[in-house]
Parts: structure tokens; sequence; C-alpha cells
């Protein structure tokens, strides 16, 4: 996906032209601080031409390689996991293990293919999970050498018997080393939202050893902590048709820096996407929700992005019970993770001013 251009602004500076404006010496504006809109750059006597943006895809089925169909053993999963836990020779299909009265099903989560014992062919870094959920037995990542269709065990990795609640996320590393994403937290809110450290493991002396990476967690983990304002959409009448502009400001007030931050602007039915801002966004599952994944702020930083729309009829806010509605915004982290991520308030209104 093609990046968008975003303006980043290090606190406490305030930003020109988008966020309002703030005294000389004077601190970081807070989360609720009014956001004014860039004005439209263009002739303001011709109405913007609508920009057609291809459609989300939507998440697919995860590519498991060698382990969508393969038999395998499956190590213990240690006095945490509990009992009724799949171990030794197990036959996968579609990457899982067949459910039945005796056992939780092993099921493989993603894969890794990397040279961890230095022989000169790819290994195979599996993540396996017994069951599903925080009531499951666990799960662990496990290295793996291929004979054949079948899945020899090189060694464990790393597991939930390791003193580790999630472990979501797996990569290659240099020098045949694999680096896992561990959390002593559980949430099913993603790993992303409980303190997170990542962790890199090598094949030292027949079995494998921690090389790289923290070995606690600290009291107070870093995190990001992110808050978004939108300005005001404002819209104007031009001929028979309206047009407006806004900006998105996204503020990291914490000490990690966020690598890729989605935006969803969700609007009503009559407005459509407009001009060159949108590089690199796509329309949601809803032809009225507009998607766009940019670069997240880094630690103590601001971004800001501009974004032009065009009606052919005047648009019409509508706002629900609950305080929602068809003109939001909404912020979440998109991969890589590289720390804990809180977001107060992930979703806001999006004011809207018509002639």
């Amino acid at each position: 996906m093609k990046s968008r251009a975003v303006r980043i602004v290090a606190a406490p500076m305030c930003l020109a032209l988008t966020l309002q404006s703030c005294a000389s010496g004077a601190g970081e504006p807070s989360g609720t601080a009014t956001v004014a809109a860039t004005p439209i750059a263009s002739d303001p006597s011709v109405l913007p031409s609508p920009t057609r943006l291809p459609a989300e895809q939507p998440d697919g089925q995860p590519d498991l390689g060698p382990f969508r169909s393969a038999t395998l053993t499956v190590p213990d999963w240690g006095p945490t996991a509990g009992s009724g836990c799949s171990e030794g020779w197990i036959t996968l299909t579609d990457g899982g293990q067949e459910s039945n009265d005796q056992h939780r099903p092993v099921n493989v989560l993603s894969y890794v293919a990397v040279d961890v014992d230095h022989d000169g062919a790819k290994d195979y870094v599996a993540h396996l999970m017994c069951g599903e959920g925080p009531e499951a037995g666990g799960s662990q990542v496990v290295a793996y050498r291929l004979d054949g269709r079948e899945l020899r065990p090189i060694g464990r990795i790393v597991g939930t018997q390791d003193g580790f609640a999630m472990m979501d996320h797996i990569e290659a590393r240099s020098g045949g080393r694999v680096a896992v994403l561990v959390a002593k937290e559980y949430t099913d809110g993603g790993e992303e939202t409980v303190p997170n450290q990542w962790r890199t493991y090598a094949w030292r002396q027949g079995r494998f050893r921690q090389v790289d990476g923290p070995t606690t967690f600290p009291a107070k983990s870093p995190a990001a902590r992110l808050s978004v304002v939108p300005s005001v959409l404002t819209f104007r009448q031009i001929g028979s048709g309206f047009a407006g502009r806004m900006t998105v400001a996204v503020s990291n007030d914490g000490d990690v820096d966020v690598a890729r931050l989605e935006i969803r602007l969700i609007l009503p039915g009559q407005v459509q996407p407009a001009g060159a801002d949108w590089a690199g966004c796509t329309t949601g599952p809803e032809e009225t929700t507009f998607v766009c994944v940019v670069a997240g702020p880094r630690a103590r930083s601001r971004i800001s992005m501009p974004f032009t729309f065009v009606a052919s009829d005047k648009p019409v806010p509508v706002d629900d019970e609950v305080g929602n509605g068809n003109h939001q915004v909404w912020i979440t982290q998109r991969p890589p993770f590289g720390g804990q991520v809180l977001i107060n308030d992930p979703d806001a209104l999006i004011p809207i001013t018509l002639p």
C-alpha cells in the first residue's frame, strides 16, 4: 500500500494552520482542543471531482505453508496448560487438528521460515495454540525441520509455560534468530494493548536461548498514548454541489513510536472523497466509510492529515441515541507492533457545518 504523506510536528509545538493557535511558551494543547480546517486550495469557483478509491480488502485466511496439511510432533505444554491439550504426534488439516471429546484441538496461528540450526536448509517456526481464548491451554512457539510431509521438532523456543500470557507475533531475524512479541497479561483487545516486549531467541548448544531483548518487565512499561481530534468539516455550495475540507490530528503523548496508524472516516451517504489527499486509502465495507493507513506519530509528536470532500446533494448528518451516527473518525494501530498502545477515546464525532 502506498503511504500517504503526513505532517509530523514534535510536541510541544503547535500545528500551523491545523490546530487552533496557542500562545508562545504554552504547553501541549489538550485532547479536546479545536482543530481548524485547512482552507480548500483549489479554485473556489470549481467543484472538485470525486476521487474513486479501491475497495478495502477483507482479511483473508493466513498463509500457513507446510503447516496447512502435515503431521508433526507437539511438545509438552507444561503444567500451566492443564489437562486436555494434545501432545505428541498429530495430523493437521487446514492448519488445525480436528476437535474431539478427549483433547482441545491444536491450531497453527502463524509461521516463519528461517534456518535456525545453520545447516543450510530452511526450518519452520510455528506459533501453536491449544484451544481458543483465555480459557485455552496456552500457546508455544516451536521450530521444526521438514522431512517429506512430516515436521520433526528441533525444539520449543518459548511458551506460556515460561510465564507469558500472550505471544501473538513472531518474526524471522538475521543469523537464524527468531523474535517473539511476549506479554505477561492476557487481553482480548490484542497484545498491543498490554505491556509487551520483543525477545529474540537462537539455537545454542542444543536448545533455544534468549540472545536479545529485555529479560524482565519494568514496573511501568513504556507505551504510546494516542488521541484523535477532527476539525470541523465545513461545506460550501459551488453551483449545484457542495465542497468540504477537514483535518484529522492524532497526538502521541507517550514514549513509544507508532509505525502505522489506521484512520477510518464514517460520513453521510452524500459525501465522496475528492482531490489528491487520498493516496493509499480505500473504501470500507460501507460505501460511506473511508480507510487510510498512514505513518503513525512518533513519541511525543502529532501528525495531521487533510481531507477534501465533494457532495452532489447537501449532506445529512445523523446522530443516534448513544451519540454516534454517520459522522465519526476512528483510529487504531496496524502492525508492526513495537510496544503497548493506549488510545484515549478511539472515536470522535466530526462536526459538520452546512451552508
